[in-house]
């Protein structure tokens, strides 16, 4: 192996190189799903930190900070001489949000799509989100999802509150609180599997007769996509 890896969403540089040196990694690449703050914010100070890195991949015309490759829908690399990286440009959280699908295996959705959750469309359209969501999901369904942000919970007692009667979605919100965020010390939630967030995830969902009754009378995809993002946003303000 050439022990050459890869950098997501940097943020925690410190965490990083400790990360990389425990497991004797070398990194050598940046990948950004999108250029907000809290995925991008450490990109410049690692590139100073990390001489061996040399390329930095954002979206197309997402302006991510140091970004040497900007990518688009179908690009593919590699990471050292053996992981396989192809990008699913998910436009809709920021104007050139990305997803990376490393080895057929694992997908990092960035602020696309969160366990049993979805990203704010800030930018976007519920049209775009639909799409995203339909790349995401058309993957394998032993795909590992790591996901930008751990809501998990919270994402779960939502979708409870949209499909009441989905005993799947309950079992997984008593195991998210068992489980524990890693940000209290927790085991932590992720990742997730394309399988689990087509069983537990509204958002992954919306053609599921149960969600439909929760949008009331809408045969359009797109429609349903922003009638959930409203419902999850109103009840959040409720919770």
């Amino acid at each position: 192996e050439t022990k050459q890896a890869a950098a997501v969403d940097p943020v925690d540089i410190d965490a990083i190189q400790q990360a990389a040196a425990d497991n004797g990694a070398i990194i050598n690449t940046i990948l950004t799903t999108h250029n907000h703050w809290d995925h991008s914010g450490g990109n410049l100070k690692l590139l100073k930190a990390v001489s061996t890195i040399d390329r930095v991949y954002g979206g197309i015309g997402d302006d991510v900070p140091g970004c040497t490759h900007e990518v688009g829908d179908g690009d593919a690399f590699t990471i050292g001489t053996n992981t396989a990286v192809k990008v699913l440009f998910t436009p809709c959280h920021s104007p050139g949000h990305v997803c990376y699908h490393v080895d057929d295996a694992h997908v990092f959705t960035g602020d696309t799509m969160f366990v049993s959750g979805a990203g704010n469309f800030n930018t976007g359209t519920p049209a775009q989100m639909t799409e995203a969501f339909d790349k995401i999901l058309g993957l394998p369904e032993s795909t590992y999802v790591w996901v930008g942000h751990e809501y998990t919970a919270k994402n779960c007692a939502f979708a409870c509150f949209c499909e009441p009667n989905n005993e799947e979605i309950k079992k997984r919100l008593e195991w998210a609180k068992g489980q524990g965020s890693i940000h209290s010390g927790g085991k932590g939630t992720i990742p997730s599997t394309i399988a689990m967030e087509k069983a537990c995830n509204p958002f992954a969902r919306i053609d599921h007769l149960s969600v439909m009754d929760f949008c009331g009378p809408c045969d359009d995809r797109s429609e349903r996509m922003r009638l959930v993002r409203k419902g999850k946003d109103d009840w959040g303000k409720m919770a």
